[in-house]
C-alpha cells in the first residue's frame, strides 16, 4: 500500500514537534551549582506550578512587593494591580471559554501555560540580584522567558518577569 506524500510530510513533522517539545532539561531535572541556585530554582518550580494551577496566592508569593509585570498586552502594573486583577483573569482562563485565549506575552506575562512548562533555565547571580532565562515549552512551541529577581532577607523573590517579542 501507497502512503500519500501529504501524510509522510504530516507525520514527518508531527515527529519533528515532538522531538523539540521533549528536548532540554525542565526545572525538576535541573542540578543547581549552589545553594543559591538551589532557593531560585525552588521559587521558579512553585511560580510555575502556580501559573498551571492559577493558584493566586502563591502566585502573588513568588513576587516583590515593589516589581513590575506584564498585563493586558504589555502593559507593565505593580503586584498590587495584579492582586486586583488576577481573579478575574484566572476565572475566564478556568472557565473553558473558548474565546478567552490570552496569547502568552501578551497576558498575565504568560500566565496560559496549563500545558506547557519551563525549561533550560540559565542563571546569573550578581549578589543580592539573579537575572535568569528560561525557554517555555508548548506543543514545539517555544518562547524565552526572562526573569529578575531580588534577594530580600535571604529569600529570592520575582521582581520583574519579560517574554521574548519576536
Amino acid at each position: 500500500m501507497m502512503i500519500p506524500k501529504t501524510t509522510k510530510i504530516y507525520v514527518l513533522h508531527l515527529i519533528l514537534l515532538l522531538t523539540l517539545s521533549c528536548s532540554g532539561s525542565s526545572l525538576t531535572e535541573y542540578v543547581p551549582k549552589n545553594q543559591e541556585e538551589k532557593k531560585i530554582i525552588s521559587l521558579l518550580i512553585q511560580y510555575q506550578d502556580a501559573k498551571i494551577s492559577c493558584d493566586l496566592d502563591q502566585f502573588l508569593a513568588c513576587l516583590h512587593k515593589k516589581g513590575k509585570y506584564h498585563f493586558g498586552r504589555g502593559v507593565m502594573v505593580s503586584k498590587k494591580e495584579l492582586k486586583k486583577s488576577l481573579p478575574a483573569f484566572c476565572s475566564s482562563l478556568q472557565s473553558g471559554n473558548r474565546a478567552f485565549y490570552p496569547m502568552n506575552r501578551e497576558m498575565i506575562t504568560g500566565n496560559y501555560i496549563r500545558t506547557g512548562r519551563f525549561f533550560n533555565p540559565q542563571i546569573v547571580i550578581n549578589q543580592e540580584t539573579a537575572e535568569v532565562t528560561m525557554t517555555f515549552m508548548k506543543w514545539g512551541w517555544r518562547l524565552r522567558h526572562y526573569i529578575s529577581m531580588l534577594r530580600e532577607n535571604g529569600q529570592w523573590l520575582i521582581n520583574r518577569l519579560d517574554w521574548e517579542t519576536n
